[in-house]
This record gives structure tokens, sequence and C-alpha cells, in this order.
């Protein structure tokens, strides 16, 4: 399964950004040895680092910190298909639950990139699952009142709009950001053709400059729920891992 590879959402993470892969440290977060999660109480907050998570595993462990975790997969897959970006990808299924592992750095670790599923069986923070409502998502994550357009480069009319926070190209280097972005958005691009959108939420940790501030390596975490247009409600889930650079 290579949904992952998602062209349209690849365009929307990076936005008008070049991604560049050839020597970059994979700088995930550190997850807790004996893979705890946390508590399954919380309060609505913007999506973060501690939602890429699913079944006790989270994105940025190794295959086996998952596999003493879920055990051994059902099957194993070589993901790297044409227009991998990056290197070497295995994809472990647990039934329903398609998890892809990758090989930045070339030799070091496979490690967890992307949570993949299409069942309404498997949870994720806050309880959500497919077959929930936009509505259902909206209350796990907040949104603003009075939510800004969404335009993505090149683009003259509006395909969507911010559920909160604002992010776009210019953001990243004319403003030169060194704190954390939270943003979450309505993805309604190619509505009109399939009756399908996209909520989209991302996480960018601080991102790390150069001396001079002109080009910087940046990480983001991601979570895309796929929406049915005509009823509104989730049609896969998706956790995913990324790099950019400038």
């Amino acid at each position: 399964m290579k949904k992952f590879i998602h062209a349209v959402s690849l365009l929307l993470a990076a936005v008008m950004l070049t991604v560049s892969l050839a020597s970059c440290d994979w700088g995930v977060h550190p997850v807790p040895e004996d893979g705890k999660v946390p508590t399954e109480s919380f309060t609505p907050h913007q999506f973060g680092v501690e939602d890429a998570t699913v079944k006790g595993v989270r994105i940025g462990m190794t295959q086996e910190q998952v596999k003493k975790i879920l055990g051994e997969p059902d099957e194993v897959e070589d993901g790297t298909g044409d227009g991998f970006i990056y290197g070497t990808c295995i994809d472990y299924l647990y039934g329903e639950l398609s998890l892809s592992f990758y090989d930045v750095n070339e030799g070091d670790d496979l490690t967890l990139g992307t949570i993949f599923t299409a069942s309404p069986e498997i949870k994720f923070v806050g309880g959500l699952h497919v077959g929930c409502t936009k509505d259902e998502v909206l209350k796990v994550f907040p949104h603003d009142e009075n939510p800004e357009p969404l335009y993505f480069e090149g683009t003259e009319e509006s395909c969507g709009d911010y559920i909160y926070g604002h992010t776009n190209g210019s953001l990243f280097i004319e403003e030169k950001p060194t704190d954390e972005i939270y943003c979450a958005y309505f993805n309604r691009y190619g509505q009109d053709e399939d009756n399908t959108y996209m909520m989209e939420y991302y996480y960018y940790p601080p991102l790390n400059w150069n001396a001079d501030k002109s080009d910087y390596i940046g990480e983001y975490y991601s979570m895309i729920f796929y929406m049915d247009g005509e009823t509104d409600t989730v049609t896969d889930i998706r956790i995913e891992f990324g790099l950019e650079m400038h």
C-alpha cells in the first residue's frame, strides 16, 4: 500500500519548498524505550508530536521497538517505489494497519515515518477513527472562529480554509521563525472532481537555521483525515513525519 506517497499531500506539506535529503539528519524526537504513550484522557489541543501514535507505537520508533509492542507483522513489503524520497522504505502490515519505515541516513536503523489505515477498528488520539464525522474531529482539535482562506502557491482562488494557525512559504523565508508552528486546514483542492477533501493537521518543531539564517532544515509531523465530501466522514487516516529543506 503506497498511499503515503500521495502527490497532493507532499505538495501541501512542502508548500513551495524544495526537498533535498542528500545529507540530512533524521532528527526525530526521542521515544520511550518501553513504548509508553500518553494517557487516554486529554483536553482538546493542537496536533503535536504526542499525537503521532497508535496502538502503543509512535512515529520515530525502530522496527525492533515496534515488534516488541505489536509482535511480528503479518506481512512485510518493500515500499520504496518510484519517486520515494527518503531512501529505503519497508512496510509492516498488521491487519489493516500499515507502518512504513524509512532509511533517511543511509545505513542507520529504519525509523517509523508513516502510519496509515482505512479500518474503523483502529483508534487514534481522542478515540478518532475511520467513520468519524468532521465535527467529531473538530472536537478533538480546536478551531478558530474566523478562519483565514487557504491559498497554495500559484493559485489565485482559495481551495479551503484554515482550521487554526496559518503558514505559507513566505513565513519560513521572510519571517525566519524559531518557535514551534502549529497549523491545520481544510484542503478542498480537487473536491469538485471526486467529492473528497482532507482535514490536514501539521506541527513544525523549531527550524534549524544556518549561521546567517539563509537556509534551514525543518521537520514536520502531520495527521491527515481523508474525507467523503457527501457525508463529511473520515475514509482514511494517515500520520507522517517528513523533512523539508530550503
